[in-house]
């Protein structure tokens, strides 16, 4: 049962023939503004994975949506504002960077915060692959999480409305692909529950910044982990903690991925993007790039 099934302000719902269609049961009235996409009501029980439908909501002050039930599988993102969702009778806050997860059979209840308004997305979704991917997502139904970097998520959110809403003969497709890409982001910037890991995991996102942002100066892991006020072994072990690379290897991912960027747009030579990034000779350079890359320089440059 949806609570206070009050009509929203702003609901647009674009279909090839533009006709007002009314909106299915399950989707909430007790907003201010929407932005919705219908693709599949009914979607094919067999099928791997496809999107039925997904949208935006800025709510209502008295937002209260209570569910013994749900048809889909369904992620929820809030880009903005507080509140609070309870998944199986268990109670989570709400606020910007929250992602949590519900299906079928899963009883939940969402409530808004009357002075910062939840403005949040969601994507509704079925399939055989949607409980492992759920699962891999870390958002097996009834699951909560806080991701980093919040406006990345929000970004492939945004690809979503805009296939969704032009309703053309790939949007489905398109969805169901970003579907896939939104659940592995989700995945790869989920914060670790811990209050200690946490805040090593904050540590670990702020030096990888720091090595991309950094990337044509900086020669080594010690000379990084000396700037940002860390140790080496202390940079490596958050390394080994929260990613699959040495921070010594994303650091040349990044700067090899710098200098295909100078070679073929910037139509720098050889040796002026080994000068550039620090390299003693353009050979040092060129075996660097290779081991990286697979290809040479040359070769990149199509010689």
């Amino acid at each position: 049962m949806i609570l206070d099934p009050g009509m929203a302000i702003l609901d647009r719902m674009p279909a090839p023939s533009r006709r007002i269609r009314p909106l299915p049961a399950f989707v909430s009235r007790q907003v201010v503004a929407a932005d919705r996409y219908f693709l599949d009501l009914r979607p094919a029980a067999d099928r791997p994975l496809a999107v039925v439908c997904g949208g935006m909501e800025r709510v209502r002050a008295d937002y209260v949506v209570a569910r013994e039930d749900f048809p889909y599988c369904c992620v929820e993102f809030v880009a903005a504002g507080r509140g609070a969702v309870s998944l199986r009778g268990r109670d989570f806050p709400l606020a910007g960077g929250s992602v949590f997860a519900y299906g079928p059979g899963l009883p939940h209840v969402i409530r808004t915060d009357r002075r910062r308004r939840l403005r949040k997305y969601y994507i509704d979704f079925v399939g055989r692959e949607a409980p492992a991917r759920l699962r891999a997502a870390r958002l097996a139904p009834g699951g909560h999480l806080t991701v980093g970097r919040p406006a990345e998520i929000e970004e492939v959110f945004d690809l979503l409305q805009q296939c969704g809403l032009a309703q053309s003969r790939h949007s489905q497709l398109l969805c169901t692909q970003l579907l896939g890409v939104l659940l592995t982001k989700i995945a790869e910037r989920a914060v670790p529950a811990d209050g200690g890991d946490a805040q090593a995991f904050a540590s670990y996102e702020r030096f990888r910044e720091f090595l991309a942002a950094h990337r044509q100066r900086l020669t080594s892991v010690d000379q990084a982990a000396r700037e940002f006020g860390i140790s080496s072994a202390y940079a490596c072990r958050l390394f080994r903690r929260f990613d699959t690379a040495s921070p010594y290897q994303y650091l040349l991912r990044q700067r090899m991925n710098l200098a295909a960027d100078l070679l073929t747009h910037d139509r720098l030579l050889v040796k002026q993007v080994a000068a550039h990034l620090g390299f003693a000779d353009q050979y040092q350079f060129s075996r660097a790039f290779k081991r990286v890359s697979g290809m040479s320089p040359g070769r990149l440059l199509g010689r």
